[in-house]
């Protein structure tokens, strides 16, 4: 069970906020970026220490995640070394 963040404490991640969308459904960064993974990370995170989601569901949220962020990282190592093989 996720132990509840006291209320007064204060926030410094640098997410972005949650916002819920039509339907109710809530808004997250894109993800296809390096900065949108990484805010998605912050944005679980914070959910974890709010107690909005359990431990293991945190975890597998960070594994995907830095799976993601690993993904990314290569596709654009792979355009780079494609670019400056073009060049030539």
């Amino acid at each position: 069970m996720a132990r509840k963040a006291p209320e007064n404490l204060p926030e410094v991640i640098d997410a972005a906020p949650v916002v819920a969308g039509p339907g109710g459904f809530k808004r997250r960064p894109a993800l296809g970026t390096a900065r949108g993974i990484r805010r998605e990370l912050a944005a679980v995170y914070l959910e974890l220490r709010r107690g909005a989601i359990d431990l293991e569901t945190a975890k597998a949220s960070g594994f995907l995640l830095r799976t993601l962020l690993e993904a990314v990282r290569t596709d654009e190592i792979e355009r780079r070394i494609d670019a400056l093989e073009n060049k030539e």
